[in-house]
C-alpha cells in the first residue's frame, strides 16, 4: 500500500479519495431514496386494495340486506295476512311482478307450514314439498339468508347456464304470520349470484386496465365464490382468523399484493361471514416506484462522473502551489531574484515559504470557490428531486380525493360521508347543535332506465345529485349512496326548518327537467327526514330512521316527505 501511495502523485490521490466519496454519497442516497419511494408506492397500493375490498364488501352487505329486509317486509304485509293461503293466484301475480322489479331474483315461493310450495314465479315448483331445505327449515323460526349453494330443485328446470357452469344462489327467506302472529309458512327467494359479478365488474371497471386488479370473494371457509375458480382455497386458517389484513402471495412465479376484508352484515342482516380480496400484482405496484428509482439511478451515476472529473480538476488546482513551492525551494539560493527576494525579510527561506503559504491560501479559496459551485448544483439536483416527490404526494392526494367521491356524480360517496356525519355527531354530542338527515331516492328509476337506456339513467342521476348539491348550504353534505339513493345532512336545523328543506329538495327535482337526445325527462323523488335525537346511539340509528321515513315515502305514493319523529316512532331502541 505504501508502494502505491508513493508512486501516486497528491493530485491522483486526492482525487481518487472524492471520486470514491462522491460515488459512496450517491449510492447511499440512491439506495435510501429508493427504499422510501418502494414503501410509499407498497403503503399507497396497500390503502387503495383496502378501499378496494371495502367498497365491494360494503356493496354486498348492502345488497344483501336489501333482499333480506324486501322479503321480510313482503312477508310481513297486513293486507296478505289471509291471502296466502285463499289467493294464490293473486299471491303468484304479485311474486311475480316482485320478479319483474328485480330480476335478481330467479325464484320466488310461499310454501305453507307442510313445506309444500302453494304460489311462486311463473309456477315453478308448486306442489313441491321443500320442507327439507335449510332455508325453509331456518325461516320457520326467525328470517334467514343462507350460504351461496348450487340450484338443486330448479336445476332441471333453468337448465345449463351460459359458461357450462351449474347455477348458484343466496337464499333469503322469512316467516309468514297470520293476524293473530301465528306462523303458517314461509316466504323464500333464491338470490341468483350474478348479481355478485355485476358488482365486481362495475368497482373493477372503474380502475385502469393497466392496474391489472383484482376482485375475489371466499366463503367464511376460505374457498373461492367469485372471482377466482370455485371452491378453490385462497385463504389460510391463519389468515381467516384476522378480519381485515394485507398479505403478498403468490401465483406461480408472479407474486401480488392483496388486501382481505370481511363482510359484517348490515343491520338486521346478519351477514354470511364472505371475505373480499383486492388484489394487484407486484410488478404494477411497484412499476411507477422502480421508473423513478432507475430515473434516479441515472442522474446519480452522471452526478457521480461529473464529480469525479470535478475531483480531478480541483485537486490539480489544489496541488499547484505544492509544486510550486517545491520548484521554488529546489531554486533557492540558485538563482538571484529569489535570494534577493529573501533578503527583504532577513531570512530568504522563511520569506519563500510565506509567500508560498499565502499562494496557497488564495488557491485554496479558488477550490472552495468551485466546490461551492457543485454543492450549488447538488442542491438544485436535490430541489429538482423535491418538486418530483411533491408531484408525488399530490398524486397521493388526488387519489385520497377519488376515493372520497362518487365517481358519476362527484358528491360524497358512502365512505366520506359517514365519516364527517360521525363528526357532525359528536359535535352534537358535546354542544347540542342539532342537525337532520334526508335520505332521497327517485321515484320509478327502473322505468327510466328502461324506457330511455341506462345513458339516461346516468345523467338523470347527475342532474339530481346536481340540483341537490346547488339546493345544499356550504354547512351541508350531499351523498351517493349508490344506485338511486342520495343522503342529505343538514346542519342547524329544528323540526320547522327541517320539514321546509325537504320540501325544498323535493320541489327542486320535481321543477328539474333532464335534456337528452330523445327529449326532456322528468323525474321525482321521495324523501324521508328525521332529525338527530339524544337516544341515537350511533348515525346509523339516524340514518335508520330517515330510511323508515322514506319508505313510508314510497308505500304512500312517491313524490312525497315524510318526517320521523324520533327513535321512538321508528320502533329503535333506547
Amino acid at each position: 500500500m505504501n508502494r502505491l501511495r508513493d508512486r501516486m502523485s497528491m493530485k491522483q490521490q486526492s482525487a481518487l479519495l472524492t471520486a470514491l466519496l462522491s460515488i459512496l454519497v450517491v449510492a447511499a442516497m440512491t439506495l435510501a431514496t429508493a427504499v422510501l419511494i418502494r414503501d410509499r408506492a407498497m403503503e399507497s397500493a396497500k390503502a387503495e386494495m383496502q378501499d378496494l375490498a371495502q367498497a365491494m364488501a360494503d356493496r354486498l352487505d348492502q345488497e344483501m340486506f336489501e333482499r333480506f329486509r324486501e322479503i321480510g317486509n313482503f312477508a310481513s304485509l297486513h293486507p296478505l295476512h289471509d291471502s296466502w293461503d285463499s289467493d294464490r293466484d293473486g299471491i303468484r301475480r304479485l311474486l311475480d311482478q316482485l320478479q319483474t322489479t328485480l330480476p335478481r331474483y330467479a325464484w320466488i315461493g310461499y310454501a305453507s307450514l307442510d313445506g309444500v310450495v302453494q304460489a311462486s314465479t311463473r309456477g315453478t315448483l308448486e306442489g313441491v314439498s321443500v320442507a327439507e331445505r335449510p332455508w325453509f327449515i331456518d325461516a320457520l323460526q326467525a328470517p334467514s339468508a343462507l350460504d351461496l349453494h348450487e340450484a338443486k330443485l330448479l336445476a332441471d328446470v333453468l337448465g345449463p347456464s351460459e359458461d357450462g357452469e351449474p347455477f348458484r344462489f343466496v337464499d333469503v327467506a322469512a316467516p309468514v304470520r297470520d293476524a293473530s302472529g301465528n306462523v303458517t309458512g314461509v316466504l323464500g327467494a333464491h338470490l341468483s349470484w350474478s348479481w355478485a359479478q355485476s358488482v365486481r365488474s362495475y368497482l373493477l371497471g372503474s380502475l385502469e386496465p393497466r392496474l391489472r386488479t383484482d376482485l375475489w370473494v371466499t366463503a367464511s371457509d376460505g374457498n373461492a365464490i367469485l372471482g377466482a375458480p370455485f371452491g378453490q382455497p385462497v385463504l389460510s386458517q391463519q389468515q381467516l382468523q384476522l378480519a381485515e389484513q394485507t398479505y403478498i402471495g403468490g401465483e406461480g412465479d408472479a407474486t401480488y399484493l392483496a388486501a382481505a376484508v370481511a363482510t359484517k352484515g348490515y343491520e338486521s342482516y346478519p351477514g354470511l361471514g364472505w371475505i373480499v380480496i383486492a388484489k394487484r400484482p407486484m410488478a404494477v405496484v411497484l412499476a411507477d416506484a422502480n421508473r423513478f428509482i432507475l430515473a434516479i439511478i441515472l442522474i446519480g451515476t452522471f452526478a457521480a462522473l461529473a464529480g469525479i472529473g470535478a475531483a480531478f480538476l480541483i485537486a490539480g488546482r489544489v496541488t499547484r502551489p505544492l509544486n510550486r513551492l517545491t520548484a521554488d525551494a529546489d531554486r533557492l539560493g540558485r538563482e538571484e531574484e529569489i535570494v534577493a527576494f529573501g533578503r527583504q525579510r532577513g531570512s530568504s527561506d522563511i520569506l519563500q515559504l510565506s509567500n508560498s503559504l499565502r499562494s496557497l491560501m488564495r488557491r485554496v479559496d479558488a477550490a472552495e470557490s468551485d466546490a461551492t459551485e457543485a454543492r450549488d448544483l447538488m442542491q438544485q439536483s436535490e430541489r429538482a428531486y423535491s418538486v418530483k416527490t411533491l408531484e408525488h404526494l399530490e398524486t397521493v392526494r388526488t387519489l385520497r380525493l377519488l376515493a372520497d367521491t362518487d365517481p358519476m356524480t362527484g358528491l360524497l360517496n358512502r365512505r366520506s360521508f359517514l365519516g364527517d356525519a360521525k363528526d357532525v355527531l359528536a359535535f352534537f354530542r358535546r354542544y347540542e347543535s342539532k342537525f337532520a338527515i334526508l335520505m332521497i331516492d327517485i321515484d320509478n328509476f327502473k322505468h327510466v332506465n328502461d324506457t330511455h337506456g341506462h345513458a339516461v339513467g346516468d345523467e338523470v342521476i347527475r342532474t339530481i345529485g346536481r340540483v341537490l348539491a346547488e339546493a345544499a348550504r356550504q354547512t351541508d353534505r350531499v351523498a351517493r349512496f349508490g344506485g338511486e339513493e342520495f343522503v342529505v345532512l343538514l346542519r342547524e336545523v329544528d323540526e320547522a326548518a327541517l320539514t321546509s328543506w325537504a320540501e325544498r329538495m323535493r320541489s327542486a327535482v320535481q321543477m328539474a327537467t333532464v335534456t337528452t337526445p330523445a327529449g326532456a325527462v322528468g323525474v321525482t323523488v321521495s324523501v324521508g327526514a328525521t332529525l338527530v335525537s339524544p337516544g341515537d346511539r350511533d348515525i346509523e340509528d339516524v340514518l335508520h330512521r330517515a330510511d323508515l321515513a322514506l319508505y313510508r315515502s314510497k308505500s304512500n305514493g312517491r313524490n312525497r316527505m315524510t318526517i320521523s319523529q324520533g327513535p321512538e316512532a321508528a320502533g329503535q331502541p333506547a
